[in-house]
């Protein structure tokens, strides 16, 4: 069975091509941003975000081939970026590290809502967001993402990927225009 981040990574394969621009909103040990960074290749460039320097020092070396990356220590609501093909957003806390130190709803909620409202100059873009809801904040993340995404306009397509039968194991949400 596939693990939930490699069902991520399909849609991302389908959706990306050689040059496009890729954001990695929480980069964490670096395998969203180095899969990114192999899909758009050296003509184009992934923006790594992550509020932790672990998570900078741990993706910078583990995508230490690739020069198509520019890294921000900043949170993934500062996103500032005028064309963008596809975003992924992995919540949570750092693999291996302080699991005190997490995505919150506050900065996950601003990140949203300013990434949907760039559809409008960014049309073809994809979010995609793997949800872990079985930690306090996680859970915070998804009921109020839940009730966004599901209340958006029928202009968009929102969708969820989750397993059924596995209590508060980590989904999937996806968002595109039609």
């Amino acid at each position: 069975m596939a693990k939930i981040t490699d069902i991520a990574h399909l849609f991302l394969k389908e959706h990306l091509k050689v040059g496009d621009t890729a954001i990695d909103a929480t980069c964490g040990n670096g395998h969203d941003t180095l899969y990114l960074a192999k899909l758009v290749g050296q003509t184009g460039i992934v923006h790594a975000y992550d509020i932790q320097e672990q998570a900078i020092i741990n993706s910078k070396e583990l995508t230490k081939d690739f020069n198509n990356i520019i890294f921000h220590q900043t949170s993934h609501e500062n996103i500032d970026i005028n064309k963008i093909d596809a975003v992924i957003f992995n919540l949570g806390y750092l693999p291996n590290g302080d699991k005190q130190i997490t995505t919150l709803l506050s900065s996950t909620k601003n990140a949203i809502l300013n990434l949907i409202a760039k559809f409008e100059t960014n049309k073809n873009m994809l979010i995609i967001i793997v949800v872990y809801p079985g930690h306090d904040e996680g859970y915070k993340e998804a009921l109020w993402l839940d009730e966004y995404l599901t209340s958006l306009p029928t202009s968009f397509v929102t969708s969820k990927y989750q397993p059924i039968n596995q209590h508060n194991s980590p989904y999937i949400y996806t968002v595109n225009k039609k």
